[in-house]
C-alpha cells in the first residue's frame, strides 16, 4: 500500500487525476473483453467542452450511465473544471469490433492547462481504433490450448488481506488494469463500476469495480502505470469505502469519497508513522511502578473513550446510503426478536412459578431494561434479555421459597439485589480483565475473535434453544397424540354438544328402554370426562398442527435470510426481503395458525396482568438468616451475568465486525447491576446481555459483501462485514414498541401462536452457530478432506491435533448441557460455577 503521508505522488495522483479521469457507472457487461472495450472507448472519447468537435458515444455501450470528466481550459491556466459528455455532439459511430468506422470521421484535439494535462493531443477516429487495438494487445493476455482460447488481464493490481478465520485472502469485488503504450504522451485513468458484480475469473468471482490505468512507456517511474495503479488501489482496498462507492448516485460523489478517502488515509497513514513512539510510552508506563488501587479506572476508562461519541450514536442511525433501510429493519427484527423469546420465557416462568413471574412482567421487564441500556450503556448493539438460565434460578428461587415457606417477591428481590451488588464491585475492580485467560494467545480482550469458552457457551445456547423447541412440541405430542383418551380406549366421550347430540339420538333409538338408561349414560360420560381431564383428549390435529407451523416458521425464515444468493429480483429488492426475514415469518405464520386453522384448537399462552402492582417490594417478610442465603443464592448467579454479559459484549465487539467506536465492557457490567437494581425492587425478572439476539443485531445493521470460494470441485459462498451502522436508535425504538405491546395484551399478541415461538427459537439455535468455529471443525469431521476450506487453523494445526482439541471442547460442552439441563433444580445451582471454570480449563 501506498504511504499517503509520505509519498508526495499519492495525494498529487487524486487531485490531478481526480478532474481528468473517466468514470463509468452502472456499465452492464459481462465479461472481461466487452468491459476493457467499453472503458477503452470512453477514455480514448473525451472532449474538452469548448470545442466543436466531439466523438460520437459508442454503441457499444448501453444502458448505462456515462459520466466523462474531461479537463477544460482554465483562464488563469491551472484551474481544472469538469463536464459531462452529453454536452458534446455525435461525430462518429464506432462498432464493437472496433474494425470500421460509419459516418462522419473528424478528429478530436485536447487542449488544456498548464500541469499535467498541458499538452495538445490529435486523435483521428481511425487512429483511434488503433490506439484502442493496441491497448487491448497489451491488457490481455490471450490463452490458447487446441481449438480453444481465452483472455484474462496480463498485468493487474489486487489487494491480499489476512482474516483471522479465513487466512489469507484476495479481494474480489476489484481489480485494477495496468499497461504502458508507445503511442501516447499522457497517462489516463478510468475507473467502471459494473451494474453487477460479475465472475471474471479465479479470484475474481464477484467483480464490481475496475480501474484502467494506461501510461507511456517513456514515463518517469514516479509516474509509471504501477505507480498511479498503487494509489488508486490503496483507496480501494478499504472494504467500507468500496460500498459506499457501490451505492453512490453519480460522479459528483464518487470525486467527494475519493478526496475524502484520502484525507482520511493522509491522518491515518500520519498516526502510524508515530505508533513506534506511542510504543516506546507504552513500555515505559508498563515498567513504571503502578499504585496498589486502582479502583474504577476501567470504568472512567470506558467513558472516556465513549462520552465522546455518544451524539454520533443517534446521527449515524440516519446517515449514510441505505441506512434509513438498514435501520427500519433492524428495528422490526430487534423487535421480534426481543419480544418472541420474552413471550416464550414467559410462558416458561409462569408455568415454573405458578403465575407469579409471567408474560407481563417480562415485557415490562425487558422494556425497562432495554430502554436504559439503550440510552446510557457504552455498546448500545448488546442486547439485553432474559434467557434461559435464568428462568432456571428462577424456578430454583420458586422451589425454595415453598419449601421454606418464605414469601417469594421478596426473597427473589433480595436474591437480586445482592446479585447487582456483585455486578457493582467486579465493574469497579475491572474484573472484565480476567477474560483475556479465554482467549486462545493471551491477549486483550479488545483485540481477540471467538474465543473457546464463547465457542463452547455460544454452541450451548443454541442447544437450550433447541431443547426448548422440542420439549414443548413434544410435549404437544403427548397431550394430544400418544397419552390421551380416544374413541377405541374408553365407552364414551368428553361431555360437549356433539356428546348430547349423540346421546339423545341414542336414547331415542334405542329398541327398549332398559337398553340404556339415562343414569347408566351419564355416569359413563362422567367417568370418561374425569379419564380425560388426567390424560387428555384426543386431537390428533393440534399436534400436527404444531409441528406444521413450527417447522413452516423456520422455513420462511432461513429462505428469506438466504434469498440474496439467489438470482431472482434485483439486488436492493434481495436485501430488502433478507432484512425483514423475521417479521415476515411470524406474522405470516401467526395469520395461518390464529385465522386459517382457527377450528383447531391451539393453547394460547397465560397472562399474568392482574397480578403486578408499581409497589417497592417489603423486604421485612424475611430474617438474617433468609438475607444470608439470599446472598449465598445471589454469587453463582453474578458469576452467570458476568460471563454472559461478557461473552456477549465480545462477541458484539469481534473484530470481524469492524466495529470503530471502542468497547466499553466495564461500564456496561456497571450499567447492567444498575438496571437490576431497579428490576429486583419491584420484582421484575432481570436482564443481561443476550445470546445470539447481540450478533444478530450487529449483523441487521451491516452491509455485507460476498465471497466466492473454490474449494476442490465445490465452491461456497461467504459474507464478510463491510460496516456497521453504530447506533442507538434501533434499540431504543424496538424498545419502545416493546413497551407499546404490553398494551396488546392479551388481545392481539395471545394471536401469536405458540409453536411459531418454538419455531422462532429453532431459527435463532441455527443461524447463532454459522460463524462458529467450533461447529466448523465439527463439521470437518462429516467432510471430505479434498473439501476442507483454507481456514488458518486447518493450514496451520496438524488435523489429529485440532481434532483433539475439538474433542475437548465437545467434552466441556456436554459437562455444561448434563448441569444445566438437569431435572434437578439444585443441580443447575452449579452452572455458573462450571461455567466460570471453563477460563481456568483454557
Amino acid at each position: 500500500l501506498k504511504d499517503f503521508s509520505a509519498e508526495v505522488r499519492a495525494n498529487m495522483d487524486i487531485k490531478m487525476f481526480i478532474k481528468g479521469a473517466t468514470l463509468l457507472l452502472d456499465l452492464e457487461a459481462s465479461s472481461i473483453e466487452e468491459i476493457i472495450h467499453d472503458m477503452l472507448e470512453a477514455v480514448f472519447t473525451e472532449t474538452p467542452g469548448h470545442l466543436n468537435h466531439a466523438a460520437t458515444t459508442p454503441t457499444g455501450i448501453s444502458g448505462i450511465h456515462r459520466h466523462f470528466l474531461t479537463p477544460n481550459h482554465s483562464p488563469h491556466g491551472s484551474t481544472l473544471e469538469c463536464e459531462d459528455s452529453h454536452n458534446a455532439t455525435n461525430a462518429s459511430s464506432i462498432n464493437n469490433s472496433g474494425g470500421h468506422v460509419h459516418g462522419r470521421s473528424h478528429t478530436l484535439t485536447r487542449t488544456t492547462g498548464s500541469g499535467l494535462f498541458a499538452t495538445t493531443t490529435k486523435l483521428s477516429a481511425l487512429n483511434k481504433d488503433e490506439l484502442i487495438e493496441e491497448a487491448k494487445k497489451a491488457l490481455l493476455l490471450e490463452i490458447k490450448q487446441n481449438d480453444l482460447a481465452y483472455r484474462r488481464l496480463s498485468k493487474t493490481i489486487k489487494s491480499v488481506s489476512f482474516h483471522e478465520n479465513e487466512g489469507i485472502t484476495m479481494d474480489q469485488s476489484w481489480i485494477c488494469a495496468l499497461c504502458s503504450l508507445k503511442n501516447i504522451q499522457k497517462r489516463y485513468l478510468a475507473l467502471a463500476r459494473l451494474a453487477y458484480p460479475v465472475n471474471l475469473g479465479r479470484s475474481n468471482e464477484g467483480t464490481q469495480i475496475i480501474l484502467l490505468v494506461i501510461s507511456p512507456q517513456k514515463e518517469k517511474k514516479t509516474k509509471c502505470e504501477i505507480e498511479l495503479g498503487r494509489t488508486f488501489a490503496t483507496i480501494l482496498s478499504d472494504l467500507e469505502f468500496r460500498r459506499q462507492l457501490i451505492y453512490a448516485q453519480d460522479e459528483e460523489e464518487v470525486k467527494a469519497l475519493l478526496c475524502a478517502r484520502a484525507h482520511e488515509l493522509e491522518e491515518e497513514h500520519e498516526q502510524l508513522r508515530h505508533a513506534p513512539d506511542r510504543i516506546d510510552e507504552l513500555i515505559d508506563n508498563c515498567l513504571e511502578p503502578r499504585p496498589r488501587c486502582q479502583v474504577m479506572s476501567g470504568l472512567i476508562a470506558d467513558l472516556r473513550r465513549r462520552l465522546p461519541l455518544y451524539p454520533s450514536d443517534f446521527i449515524d442511525g440516519v446517515r449514510g446510503n441505505h441506512t434509513v433501510r438498514k435501520v427500519t429493519s433492524s428495528v422490526f427484527f430487534l423487535y421480534f426478536a426481543c419480544l418472541l423469546p420474552s413471550i416464550a420465557f414467559g410462558v416458561l416462568n409462569y408455568n415454573n412459578t405458578c403465575g407469579k413471574i409471567g408474560v407481563f412482567r417480562i415485557l415490562l421487564s425487558q422494556t425497562i431494561g432495554g430502554l436504559f441500556f439503550g440510552i446510557t450503556g457504552g455498546q448500545p448493539l448488546t442486547v439485553l434479555l432474559t434467557t434461559a438460565p435464568i428462568a432456571i434460578y428462577v424456578k430454583l428461587i420458586y422451589t425454595i421459597t415453598e419449601s421454606y415457606n418464605l414469601e417469594f417477591y421478596a426473597f427473589f428481590g433480595c436474591v437480586g439485589l445482592f446479585n447487582a451488588g456483585f455486578l457493582f464491585i467486579y465493574a469497579a475492580l475491572d474484573a472484565s480483565r480476567i477474560m483475556r485467560w479465554s482467549t486462545r494467545q493471551v491477549r486483550s480482550i479488545y483485540t481477540h475473535f471467538l474465543t473457546s469458552t464463547e465457542e463452547i457457551f455460544a454452541m450451548f445456547v443454541s442447544i437450550a434453544f433447541l431443547v426448548e423447541a422440542y420439549r414443548d412440541t413434544a410435549k404437544e405430542f403427548r397431550t394430544y397424540y400418544f397419552d390421551c383418551i380416544s374413541a377405541d380406549q374408553c365407552r364414551g366421550v368428553p361431555v360437549n354438544d356433539a356428546t348430547v347430540y349423540n346421546a339423545n339420538k341414542t336414547l331415542l333409538n334405542s329398541p327398549s328402554p332398559l337398553a340404556t338408561t339415562p343414569t347408566t349414560l351419564v355416569r359413563d360420560l362422567v367417568d370418561t370426562q374425569n379419564a380425560t381431564a388426567t390424560m387428555g383428549v384426543c386431537k390428533p390435529e393440534v399436534a400436527i398442527l404444531y409441528l406444521l407451523l413450527l417447522a413452516c416458521t423456520y422455513w420462511i425464515c432461513i429462505s428469506m435470510l438466504n434469498f440474496t444468493k439467489t438470482p431472482f429480483l434485483t439486488e436492493t429488492k434481495r436485501e430488502l426481503i433478507h432484512d425483514f426475514a423475521l417479521p415476515s415469518a411470524v406474522l405470516v405464520m401467526s395469520f395461518v395458525g390464529s385465522y386459517m386453522f382457527r377450528k383447531v384448537e391451539l393453547k394460547p399462552y397465560s397472562v399474568d396482568m392482574d397480578t403486578f402492582e408499581w409497589k417497592v417490594i417489603d423486604f421485612r417478610t424475611l430474617n438474617w438468616l433468609n438475607i444470608l442465603g439470599a446472598m449465598g443464592l445471589s454469587f453463582p448467579l453474578s458469576l452467570l451475568f458476568f460471563m454472559e454479559q461478557n461473552i456477549a459484549s465480545v462477541i458484539v465487539n469481534s473484530p470481524s465486525n469492524k466495529l470503530k467506536k471502542g468497547t466499553s465492557y466495564h461500564w456496561d457490567l456497571f450499567v447492567v447491576g444498575v438496571i437490576n437494581t431497579l428490576l429486583s425492587l419491584f420484582g421484575l425478572p432481570w436482564v443481561h446481555g443476550a445470546l445470539p439476539q447481540s450478533p444478530m443485531h450487529v449483523r441487521s445493521l451491516a452491509d455485507m459483501e460476498e465471497r466466492i470460494t473454490l474449494t476442490g470441485n465445490f465452491l461456497s459462498t461467504s459474507f464478510r462485514v463491510a460496516r456497521v451502522r453504530e447506533t442507538r436508535i434501533t434499540s431504543i425504538l424496538a424498545h419502545l414498541g416493546i413497551g407499546l405491546s404490553i398494551l396488546m395484551l392479551p388481545i392481539p399478541l395471545t394471536y401469536i401462536p405458540r409453536p411459531v415461538l418454538a419455531g422462532l427459537f429453532v431459527y435463532m439455535a441455527v443461524t447463532s452457530v454459522s460463524d462458529n468455529q467450533l461447529w466448523e471443525r465439527i463439521q470437518l469431521v462429516f467432510i471430505e478432506q479434498s473439501a476442507y476450506p483454507p481456514s488458518h487453523y486447518i493450514r496451520r494445526v496438524p488435523q489429529r491435533r485440532m481434532h483433539l482439541f475439538t474433542g475437548l471442547q465437545l467434552l466441556q460442552l456436554a459437562v455444561l448441557c448434563s448441569c444445566g439441563f438437569a431435572e434437578v433444580p439444585f443441580i443447575k445451582m452449579v452452572f455458573p460455577i462450571l461455567l466460570f471454570l471453563q477460563i481456568l480449563v483454557r
